[in-house]
């Protein structure tokens, strides 16, 4: 038995420890020696308080102890003292509190042969149990370990009703589970009641994956008992789809979209005919059967499709809903997946070589840099309908470019270029907003002049400095002395983005291997150049979000001036330049660029370490880093990458057509497709998400008037109404919460068509869809692997850890451990307080009493 007591909130003792001082106080002060002042008529009074000095001072001094005391027993009242007592044998005469973390991920979705229901529903019933044998007066937290569509809160429950009405709305969700999370979730719950002895459960199938982030049992040291419960199976199968997509990210209504479907398999005997099938905006449109082996269960499948029903708007995307589904088995949940796949139609592409559309004449004989490009992303089709194919391609001299050819364009490539000149402001502004840029070596390219021009000490256009000398020599330049490179297949081979669906790894490898390269500048990507960059991008941003935050301040008192009319001339020049530094700094010329819902300064924090930090996380997100090199003995770059500000360039360090290499007469130029269509892609509304809490939306139209609908997956007709309010800074919209569950979310704004004249005029109108955002919700696939965490890793990860136990299916939760006693000691304090009370008023009231008393 401890017998010194512990506080529930100390800081109500503090308090009244702080307040009992006051008497002293006031009985020191009352003390304190005055001037004496001699007055005859005092001598009377001086013998009159004489005779009751001694009743006087044995009044004050009880008078101050009891309201001392009165004070003390108040403040431990309320920081509601209790007592502990350590022992292994649960007696059941103390309650508890008892904090149940459910794993409702969606592995727990899982239906075993052996039982009925899934493991959720496994886990519910042993918590149910163990629930029934909490002491009377225990409080209860139940937490859905991945969320909950309906909200949940650490805090306990006081009945045993509300906690198992709690755990009967947790659902499985599409989300991945984590013992980390569970930690930190338990740890939370745990601060409440702290007078109640801890009981912790963890309940779940105990996945190895969910174990990853856990590095030892240090995470356990600031918790009471853990107890982690098995409800898993001792055997599984489980097939799944762990990806769907669409190659090169987008697709057009002319050509046929290639849709990749991998499908996994695990467990111990094989799937002999798996169903794989595709759909179509619902409707199904091609189906393949598989066979999956249990050793090496990983397949691609592949469909074609050609988006003929669907006829998007030159310049935009039309998104349409796919789906890929498997036969179902155990776990039916991961046995489909969703795609929101953009169809487009021609988007404008900026195209700048060394000849620009004087290229189209042929008396000259001569081709410009990107001719195989846009013959890539604009091939020639019979029928010649160029507002049908993928892009509208705008063929420029480096001199005509401006914002207005610049203002719709998704993508701009430049090569062959000698010099940018002074366009590098204008196509930063470009990529800031979110633009993506190609800048290509070849033909005329001078890096001298490119660096002079585009670097700026990492405030231009290019990802990093160009090395004065090139690498290698031009064909007529090296007469029979040709030295020729080639692209490094181990350099390229880690990044998903340059493999191809059914293509072997030797197959990649001779591809990427075709062309021969002769001459290639070289970008100097050292640590030296790296570092510096990193800094300048910190100061950068320290200055950007300073000077932004004084010209947004500055901007909206002048704007509040202008409300008021209190504006006067020199007012409104002060306005104008304001503006114009405002729009130096944030440019919004770019007709299709996607609002910034959030800014650097909203997710900084106010800590200046912390701030600096998080810049220096920042700066090392926007560093370059290169996606292929050369086979060249310091393998020199050929794809450098870097993000500026909502957009991105890429360096290409050698030709597209010209002489420099031999790219263009191999299968290998088709890679730059697939390059330049993700581009677009990423340039395009971001339609699909992982399972989270929250999805923010911008409205598609600045009607005030709208009534927005959300409709989720799994049959449920019922819709919610969604509240408009600003998501950004300017920038209204709406926001999804609790998107947990796999499928396809429809976002619908309603409200009355003003097209036309009739429609204004008609009040009664009815409302109507005046348009649509489908959303498609996945979760992570490796949630899909049932592979459990083995009780000999839990007992080497428990290691040195005297408060965590592994439960197996057939062992009992139990009850043992610390119990707490004198929770409700706080009464009696409360009790002595009112004597002391009562006390005082008796003391007080004696000399009144006395002198009522009668004389005999």
């Amino acid at each position: 038995m401890n017998f010194l007591p512990s506080l529930s909130a100390w800081h109500f003792a503090f308090a009244g420890l702080v307040c009992a001082a006051g008497p002293f106080l006031i009985h020191l002060l009352n003390r304190r020696r005055y001037r004496v002042v001699h007055w005859a008529a005092m001598d009377f009074l001086r013998e009159a308080i004489q005779r009751n000095r001694k009743f006087l001072q044995v009044r004050d001094i009880l008078l101050l102890i009891l309201r001392t005391v009165a004070i003390l027993l108040f403040g431990a009242a309320l920081a509601k003292p209790y007592y502990s007592r350590g022992e292994q044998k649960f007696d059941g005469t103390q309650p508890l509190h008892a904090v149940v973390v459910i794993d409702n991920s969606l592995s727990m979705g899982y239906q075993a042969e052996s039982a009925s229901g899934n493991l959720l529903d496994r886990a519910k019933e042993r918590t149910r149990e163990f629930l029934d044998k909490l002491p009377k007066g225990s409080r209860i937290s139940i937490i859905p370990l991945c969320g909950s569509q309906y909200g949940y809160s650490p805090d306990p429950y006081d009945t045993k009703d509300a906690a198992l009405e709690s755990l009967a709305r947790i659902e499985v969700v599409d989300r991945s589970a984590s013992v980390q999370r569970a930690i930190n979730e338990a740890k939370k719950a745990c601060e409440a009641s702290p007078e109640l002895a801890k009981r912790v459960i963890v309940l779940g199938d105990q996945q190895r994956s969910n174990w990853a982030d856990l590095t030892g049992a240090v995470a356990f040291k600031d918790l009471p008992s853990v107890q982690f419960v098995d409800v898993g199976p001792t055997e599984w199968e489980n097939s799944w789809i762990s990806d769907l997509r669409i190659q090169d990210g987008l697709a057009d209504v002319e050509t046929p979209a290639t849709f990749i479907v991998d499908v996994h398999h695990r467990g111990s005997s094989p799937r002999p005919a798996v169903q794989v099938t595709l759909h179509v905006d619902g409707v199904e449109v091609a189906s393949k059967t598989v066979a999956l082996d249990p050793a090496d269960g990983a397949r691609q499948v592949t469909f074609e499709y050609v988006f003929s029903a669907h006829q998007p708007e030159p310049g935009r995307a039309v998104f349409v809903p796919v789906k890929a589904t498997l036969t179902p088995d155990s776990l039916p949940l991961d046995d489909e997946r969703h795609l929101i796949a953009p169809v487009v139609a021609a988007l404008p592409v900026v195209f700048v070589d060394q000849y620009g559309a004087d290229e189209e004449d042929s008396h000259k004989n001569r081709l410009g840099e990107t001719r195989h490009l846009r013959k890539l992303l604009a091939p020639v089709t019979n029928r010649g309908e160029t507002s049908l194919q993928l892009v509208r391609i705008r063929h420029l001299k480096i001199d005509e470019l401006n914002k207005e050819t610049l203002a719709d364009a998704r993508l701009v490539v430049i090569a062959g270029i000698e010099s940018p000149g002074d366009h590098v402001t204008l196509l930063r502004e470009y990529v800031q907003q979110g633009g993506q840029l190609v800048i290509a070596a070849g033909a005329k390219f001078d890096q001298v002049a490119w660096t002079a021009a585009a670097w700026r000490d990492g405030q231009g256009i290019l990802p990093a400095p160009l090395k004065k000398e090139p690498l290698g020599t031009l064909p007529e330049e090296a007469g029979n002395q040709l030295n020729p490179f080639y692209i490094s297949y181990e350099s390229m081979s880690a990044d998903e983005y340059f493999h191809l669906p059914d293509t072997s790894e030797n197959d990649l490898r001779d591809l990427y291997s075709e062309p021969f390269f002769f001459k290639a500048v070289e970008t100097d990507l050292s640590d030296e150049v790296l570092r510096e960059l990193r800094n300048a991008d910190v100061k950068r941003l320290q200055d950007e979000l300073q000077s932004a935050a004084e010209i947004d301040a500055h901007r909206r008192a002048l704007a509040e001036q202008e409300k008021s009319g209190k504006l006067g001339d020199t007012e409104r020049a002060a306005l104008r330049e304001v503006e114009a530094q405002w729009r130096q700094l944030h440019p919004e010329w770019l007709l299709w660029r996607q609002p910034q819902l959030t800014t650097a300064e909203d997710d900084l924090p106010s800590d200046a370490d912390e701030r600096r930090h998080r810049l220096e996380a920042i700066s090392q997100s926007l560093a370059p880093r290169s996606l292929a090199r050369f086979t060249n003995e310091v393998g020199v770059p050929y794809l450098v990458e870097r993000p500026i500000g909502a957009g991105k360039v890429l360096f290409v360090s050698s030709g597209l057509q010209s002489s420099w290499n031999t790219l263009p007469k191999t299968n290998t130029m088709f890679l730059f497709d697939r390059i330049l269509r993700s581009m677009i892609q990423t340039t395009l509304p971001r339609r699909n998400f992982n399972a989270q809490e929250r999805i923010t939306l911008p409205l598609l139209s600045e009607d005030r008037q709208l009534d927005i609908q959300l409709s989720r997956p799994n049959g449920n007709l019922r819709t919610e109404t969604l509240d408009i309010g600003f998501i950004g800074k300017e920038q209204r919209g709406v926001t999804v919460t609790n998107a947990l569950s796999r499928g396809l979310y429809r976002v619908s704004a309603m409200g009355v068509d003003t097209s036309d004249l009739a429609a204004r005029q008609n009040a009664d109108q009815r409302p109507v869809a005046l348009w649509e955002i489908p959303l498609g919700i996945n979760g992570d696939s490796s949630e899909s692997d049932l592979e459990k965490m083995s009780h000999e890793k839990f007992d080497e990860l428990a290691a040195g850890a005297n408060n965590i136990r592994w439960v197996g299916g057939n062992e009992e939760i139990s009850l043992a451990g610390a119990q707490i006693h004198g929770q409700t000691s706080w009464w009696y304090f409360v009790l002595a307080v009112l004597i002391c009370l009562l006390a005082e008023l008796a003391i007080l009231a004696w000399p009144s009493f006395k002198q009522t008393q009668p004389i005999t």
